[in-house]
């Protein structure tokens, strides 16, 4: 009795650690996958064990694939506890019949404990172990966890792991959406996935197997396997890294790039590539923003990432460098928020600026070497002159400026206001692209950043997106039909950095806004090139890409304004010279956009007959004004008759081609 006894409770004792004794966990080595918006593998490396793999969700097993994985692997699989005695004597038969293994015993249990235990070893002991642990999976996991797991760790060749991935890589779909037939064919792999003809003929056994209605085996039998093209090469691969320093690590990642307009970039880059290496230029960087969602659209950082001597693994996205006249727009932004207007006249003259430095004086000079007088606003920003700009951060301060800039996202912007001076709304400081987009997006947005902060007022927002698209205000010195101009509404700006090392070309519509940076990343000069000559036909083009992406076509004849004129402002006449409201005696008249509730100002510079000057131009006018009549007006006490037109000097070629009323003069005297 006792031997009964003893005997039963070792029985059960084995049964109980059979059943309930420790288990290994799965290790589901799985690689992370990025994807652009819509689906398009960007990068899928290799997991720690040498293959690609992704987690199946046991919530997310497809019904074609459940069935086609049983009826290949296990068609008992719902009725045994994880052995298949019925299965292990049917096989033996078969071996022996043939004199020859052509069929295994094992259930989808055991293959997914073998795969766990991952033992090269095939001994008896070897296979007890894996038995056992087929009987533990049993007791512990449902039948849906037991498949999930062999749908995540069983191989279908090309070093690929799990029928997610195979599904994509074969078939360019989710497993969800694998037909009968597909399905039945990747089911066929994981018994030899290195033998891809094999499978494609075990198919039909497959078939066979899995209970189908006639309807449905024949529409799988007539049904012709269409497989995905070959992956193509990574095509973002900053954007990617960037990504993956950024994201909590899993198994697949949806970005929001548009990999096909990431490609219409580097194309625009490769045929850009000539140009640039005449000025000297290796490297590009490009970024594009949606600026509704605050989503990159395309991002890259060299236009060569596996270029090895120009740096070519480097992001310029994100590597800070000298922004050049790109920084303006916030400082007059600044003076908006502080009451100045596109109006407001500032001396385009020789002019000196005190410093932190004691005895230290800054003289700035415009790009072109030349000084323009009086000019307001809207022509100061539009032509990007220098000397006005410094003027008006000289009025608003350089740490007010230095404020704003923080707050719109400039995060390499560490030192003080003394450090910078006033040059620092012409780029004597180092920015990011990709902050510079973003802080451009804030005047798309009507003054809003990407975080929800309405840094600008809506009636900034739009003069400087105004301006900024203001085609006949920059062409006194861009001139027109360059790659600044567009058939629809475009704010745009250019930068070139000290000494020429970096030139950029920003700008935005309602939809996007697009960035590019044209230099080398060991800081040498370029050679004859500006933000107009290096960055802008990049800009352009990809704008038009860009911008035909997002809304499907390019919106040739839209001038509808970026920001619309908010309801504090109305368009009125003002003096052309002096910004103020024109008098009688103002010879030209323009109109601006101005505030409805600031009391009319009127031209105290035009009176009958002369000019009278501010004092701070009349050394300008007496020395660098273009025209004899200008001079001719510098004193109210010079009132005899002057001709100023045609001026003194000045030389006409007589066409004879031409009738003679073609060719006639307009006389202007004062």
């Amino acid at each position: 009795m006792r031997w009964v006894v003893g005997s039963s409770l070792l029985v059960l004792g084995a049964a109980a650690w059979i059943r309930l004794g420790p288990i290994q966990t799965p290790t589901l080595l799985t690689s992370t996958t990025v994807v652009d918006r819509n689906g398009v593998v960007l990068y899928e490396p290799l997991a720690p064990n040498g293959t690609r793999g992704e987690h199946l969700s046991p919530r997310d097993l497809p019904e074609n694939v459940v069935r086609a994985t049983i009826a290949a692997e296990d068609h008992r699989f719902y009725r045994h506890f994880g052995v298949d005695s019925l299965a292990i004597v049917r096989a033996a038969l078969h071996n022996m019949r043939h004199l020859a293994i052509v069929e295994g015993g094992s259930t989808i249990t055991q293959q997914v404990a073998k795969l766990i235990l991952q033992s090269p070893n095939r001994s008896p002991l070897q296979k007890m172990r894996e038995t056992v642990l087929a009987l533990r999976l049993e007791h512990r996991y449902s039948k849906a966890d037991i498949l999930a797991m062999y749908l995540t760790l069983a191989p279908y060749g090309n070093r690929m792991t799990g029928i997610a991935r195979a599904s994509r890589t074969y078939f360019g779909c989710d497993p969800q959406q694998l037909t009968i037939a597909q399905a039945a064919f990747l089911a066929s792999l994981p018994q030899r996935p290195s033998v891809f003809k094999a499978a494609k003929e075990r198919q039909r056994y497959v078939l066979d197997r899995m209970n189908l209605s006639r309807a449905e085996r024949d529409h799988a039998l007539a049904e012709r396997l269409k497989f995905s093209a070959k992956r193509d090469e990574l095509i973002a691969q900053h954007f990617v890294e960037h990504v993956l320093a950024n994201s909590t690590r899993a198994s697949r990642i949806v970005t929001t790039l548009d990999a096909r307009l990431q490609r219409d970039v580097l194309n625009i880059i490769a045929a850009n590539r000539e140009r640039l290496l005449k000025h000297r230029a290796h490297s590009v960087a490009v970024a594009v923003l949606n600026n509704h969602t605050g989503e990159w659209l395309a991002w890259e950082g060299s236009g060569d990432y596996f270029g090895d001597s120009f740096g070519g693994a480097i992001d310029g996205v994100i590597t800070p460098r000298q922004p050049g006249s790109t920084l303006k727009p916030f400082t007059y932004a600044l003076a908006f928020e502080e009451g100045y207007t596109p109006a407001t006249v500032l001396p385009d003259v020789p002019s000196t600026f005190a410093t932190a430095q004691s005895g230290v004086v800054y003289e700035p000079r415009n790009y072109d070497g030349q000084y323009r007088g009086p000019l307001r606003v809207r022509a100061a920003l539009a032509g990007s002159e220098n000397v006005p700009a410094v003027a008006m951060l000289s009025r608003v301060g350089a740490p007010a400026l230095l404020r704003v800039l923080r707050a719109s996202g400039f995060t390499d912007l560490t030192n003080t206001a003394d450090y910078y001076g006033l040059g620092l709304t012409l780029g004597d400081a180092e920015v990011r692209l990709d902050q510079l987009v973003a802080a451009y997006a804030t005047f798309a947005r009507g003054g809003l950043t990407l975080r929800g902060r309405q840094l600008f007022s809506r009636r900034t927002a739009f003069w400087i997106s105004d301006i900024l698209s203001d085609a006949d205000a920059r062409e006194f010195v861009f001139g027109s039909g360059g790659s600044l101009d567009f058939p629809f509404r475009v704010a745009v700006k250019t930068g070139t950095s000290q000494a020429y090392r970096d030139n950029w070309t920003i700008g935005f519509t309602r939809d996007i806004t697009v960035g590019v940076w044209v230099g080398n990343f060991d800081r040498t000069e370029l050679r004859n090139s500006s933000g107009v000559t290096g960055a802008a036909p990049i800009f352009h083009a990809v704008m038009l890409a860009a911008l035909k992406r997002v809304r499907g076509a390019i919106p040739i004849g839209d001038d509808d304004p970026i920001v619309a004129p908010p309801d504090d402002v109305e368009l009125l006449p003002i003096c052309g010279i002096s910004g103020l409201r024109p008098s009688t005696y103002c010879p030209a008249t323009q109109k601006e956009w101005l505030p409805k509730s600031a009391p009319a100002q009127f031209c105290p510079w035009h009176h009958d007959g002369y000019v009278d000057w501010p004092a701070e131009y009349r050394e300008w006018i007496g020395m660098h004004a273009p025209h004899p009549a200008l001079r001719a007006t510098l004193s109210r006490r010079e009132r005899e008759l002057r001709v100023t037109n045609p001026p003194n000097g000045a030389t006409y070629l007589i066409d004879p081609t031409l009738r003679s009323a073609f060719q006639t003069l307009r006389l202007r005297a004062t």
